[in-house]
């Protein structure tokens, strides 16, 4: 007969609050608890992707497009609200933005 008081052995202790799987925050939302929300304008962005690498939820898509001079490059499609926390670093390191003359992004109160 098993003791009810006798400790469970550790590798017979199921997995709990631990990420078994990498590479799976990409399947959960975390965008529904943002006050504040980056607006991007693609016809001031010149693409540095400086916001992308900030970004700590990846919540920008990206997308290929081409260079004046006709070469391929990596540009930012858009922003996924779905993973956006609405941290403002995107727009706190802009390349554009920090330049003062126009914006390419800015974070304005969500609406809900």
């Amino acid at each position: 007969m098993k003791d009810k008081f006798q400790l469970t052995d550790w590798r017979d202790v199921e997995h709990g609050g631990a990420i078994i799987d990498g590479g799976n925050a990409y399947e959960y939302e975390t965008g529904t608890w943002r006050t504040w929300r980056p607006v991007f304008f693609e016809k001031n962005c010149t693409h540095c992707l400086t916001c992308w690498v900030f970004c700590p939820e990846d919540a920008f898509k990206l997308k290929s497009g081409l260079t004046k001079s006709g070469k391929p490059r990596t540009e930012i499609g858009e922003i996924n609200y779905f993973h956006c926390k609405g941290c403002g670093l995107c727009v706190k390191e802009c390349t554009v933005n920090k330049k003062g003359k126009t914006k390419a992004l800015e974070f304005i109160k969500e609406e809900k």
